[in-house]
């Protein structure tokens, strides 16, 4: 009966032991972990893997510049809508010696993980935002409080809570402040004026439309001017328009089109050119395949347009290639 007692204290003192080394070392390596912090835009920051470097938070929008590549009005309520998504981004402040694997996990209301994405940063790789996004509609998710999670080696480093709404919360959070219809009216006239550039009246402008084949390498000027052109494999019709213009400014510049029409009298080709000159007289030049493959004999047109008004046209035939006597005869 001694026995047993011993033993069972034995095991008792064994088993408290354990605990206690158990717990000292938990509660050291959480002394050692750095805490939390929330940054000013509401980004939850978990610093160990970032002490050295300057991490400016997660941004939400609905979409990203295409001039600046950064968030476009970000925030933390988004309103559900059928063509809206949700884009969770942050910048690119991985190291550049050596790669690095991102996680970018969004979890729903419950909290549970309804979508993750993950990115193989490179240190060649350009990218300056690092991003993933979602749907927002209403067919795809509910009003609620969800949150989004960026991981670095599955570790994570940085998490955002964000609420969507419906179109009726949305109207009473952000009430739309209109003025009045007159003083808008007033204020599109002011700044029209302020933007509004002296535009050149198409009249003084005169243009000379010819149709080759090629330029002359060697002096510029036009080989087989023409109207009639042969379809071919390699053929092609040059246009070459002559402008002159007899008021010219410093540098200005002037934008054409070439509208190219085809015997359906539908555009089948229609290009924008850029012209900048101080000259009263240039060339500007456009060009288009006429292979087989591309064209059919008909009678085509060529207009040349200028702040929408036609200021050249030329109508010109495409025909077939004629096969040699021999090969119709079968010799």
């Amino acid at each position: 009966m001694m026995k047993n007692k011993s033993a069972l204290k034995l095991i008792a003192n064994l088993i408290t032991s354990i605990i206690t080394v158990y717990l000292l070392s938990v509660s050291g390596c959480a002394s050692r972990e750095s805490k939390p912090i929330t940054l000013s835009d509401s980004t939850i920051f978990y610093p160990d893997k970032f002490e050295k470097v300057f991490f400016e938070g997660i941004s939400l929008s609905n979409k990203i510049s295409k001039k600046t590549g950064k968030p476009v009005k970000p925030g933390t309520i988004f309103k559900l809508d059928d063509k809206a998504k949700l884009i969770a981004s942050i910048d690119n402040i991985f190291s550049k010696s050596e790669a690095s694997m991102i996680h970018i996990d969004w979890i729903d209301s419950e909290g549970n993980s309804f979508f993750r994405k993950r990115l193989d940063i490179s240190p060649k790789d350009s990218v300056s935002l690092i991003s993933s996004a979602i749907s927002i509609s209403t067919q795809k998710r509910d009003t609620g409080y969800y949150s989004v999670r960026f991981y670095l080696f599955r570790e994570l480093f940085a998490e955002k809570k964000y609420r969507l709404v419906d179109s009726a919360t949305y109207s009473k959070l952000f009430p739309l402040k209109d003025k009045p219809k007159s003083e808008k009216q007033q204020q599109n006239k002011i700044t029209k004026k302020k933007v509004t550039k002296p535009k050149t009246n198409t009249g003084q402008v005169k243009a000379d439309l010819i149709l080759c084949k090629k330029l002359s390498k060697n002096t510029g000027k036009p080989i087989g001017v023409d109207s009639i052109f042969v379809i071919g494999e390699k053929a092609n019709i040059k246009a070459v328009v002559n402008i002159e213009k007899s008021q010219v400014k410093a540098d200005e510049q002037m934008k054409f089109y070439f509208e190219w029409i085809g015997p359906d009298n539908k555009t089948f080709y229609k290009k924008k050119v850029e012209y900048s000159t101080s000259d009263s007289t240039f060339t500007i030049s456009n060009s288009i395949s006429i292979s087989p493959e591309k064209r059919q004999p008909g009678t085509y047109t060529l207009q040349v347009i200028f702040r929408k008004k036609i200021i050249a046209e030329q109508k010109f035939e495409l025909i077939a290639q004629t096969k040699p006597d021999s090969l119709k005869s079968g010799n």
